[in-house]
């Protein structure tokens, strides 16, 4: 089975973790036996590239271990009219498969990722072309892709395709829109996240894997931080990741008198967050809204039980056996629940069955059944 898969995002150019799910996913796919996937990006350059954009070559190829990734380049206009910019992301989607079709061949399933732009395009590409397709929508606002002015866009991506979402949430909340949704989590490599030997520590060890981004809420966490010293308790936060809120977060970090308890890593290769995130007592999850929050089951993967907000994603996975949940924006809960969690002792094997069930295999496995069920 030839398997095209089609993201919105991919982790080039400024953002190199944006999007990178997807090519971890694709990757998962080629170890199936009798499947063979690529992928397909359409790379929307910024408005002021404008008089550079004719003279750029549109079409690359980057090669990856097991695949290719073939990328098309368009303008972004989404800023002058929403309505423009999807009909020419269409136009050039469907440059981007006649060429690809050239190169490799016709595939037998499309496999877009979030509704608008990608989802869209690819149900009236795959329709023209008679190629099934399944969407899995990320996002944490996809509601906004079935409102107001995306309404029959996003419908018509109900109509023509195997719609799947990533959390039990998102399920719940797209049944009320539609029967026609199926659930399909995101992954997690378990062959690279997984325990390490245990160690004592004189103080509670957290730490966070993220984009420091707006509705991570780091500072929430420096907040309960300081309620727990208070209180007399040791406690130590390691963060991994970077991004435009982190001398942000340095300076409130400063400001809070925190430096000697906050460590900022930067951003690291997969292998190093999973033997940071081993070494550690607690991860910690305290975002506004996580569709999935896939460091939660890194975590549970590496026997280390987790505390997160209700931000509804990581209820996919945890309970009271391998972890802690604590109230969105509220520091005091926070800290409540980091307290309740490191007087709790937890089963590793639990923890770690629980991550299983996310494994790339298990998760590639569902996938290609529900690719053999569109083409039945």
């Amino acid at each position: 089975m030839k398997v095209l898969v089609i993201p919105t995002w991919y982790p080039i150019d400024s953002d190199s973790l944006l999007g990178i799910y997807h090519k971890e996913f694709t990757t998962s796919l080629n170890t199936l036996d009798n499947v063979t996937a690529d992928m397909l990006f359409i790379s929307r350059q910024k408005i002021t590239s404008f008089y550079k954009f004719p003279f750029i070559n549109k079409k690359s190829i980057i090669k990856e271990s097991t695949y290719q990734t073939y990328i098309y380049k368009m303008l972004n206009v989404n800023r002058i009219s929403f309505k423009l910019q999807l009909h020419n992301y269409v136009k050039v989607l469907r440059k981007a498969l006649k060429w690809y079709i050239k190169e490799k061949g016709r595939p037998d399933v499309i496999h877009a990722n979030i509704t608008i732009p990608a989802g869209y395009a690819a149900c009236v590409v795959g329709k023209e072309f008679n190629i099934p397709v399944l969407v899995q929508e990320h996002a944490s606002y996809f509601k906004r892709f079935f409102t107001k002015d995306n309404q029959k866009y996003g419908q018509y991506v109900l109509d023509n395709s195997y719609f799947t979402v990533v959390s039990k949430y998102m399920l719940e909340e797209m049944h009320d829109l539609t029967n026609n949704v199926h659930l399909l989590p995101n992954i997690v490599d378990t062959s690279i996240f997984k325990p390490l030997p245990t160690k004592k520590h004189q103080s509670i060890n957290l730490v966070i894997a993220c984009a420091l981004r707006q509705g991570k809420n780091i500072s929430d966490i420096f907040k309960a931080m300081n309620i727990l010293l208070a209180k007399g308790y040791k406690v130590h936060l390691t963060i991994i990741g970077d991004g435009y809120l982190l001398p942000t977060y340095k300076s409130l970090c400063t400001k809070l008198n925190l430096d000697s308890n906050v460590t900022f890593l930067g951003r690291k290769d997969k292998q190093d967050v999973a033997k940071i995130i081993a070494q550690n007592d607690i991860y910690i999850i305290s975002s506004n809204l996580e569709t999935f929050a896939i460091g939660g089951i890194e975590a549970l993967a590496c026997g280390i039980p987790v505390v997160s907000t209700k931000c509804l994603g990581p209820k996919t996975y945890l309970d009271s056996r391998c972890g802690c949940f604590c109230e969105v924006e509220n520091p005091q809960s926070m800290a409540d629940a980091i307290i309740k969690c490191s007087k709790t002792s937890y089963d590793p094997k639990y923890l770690i069955s629980i991550a299983q069930k996310f494994s790339s295999q298990k998760i590639a496995q569902q996938a290609l059944l529900m690719y053999q069920n569109i083409l039945k």
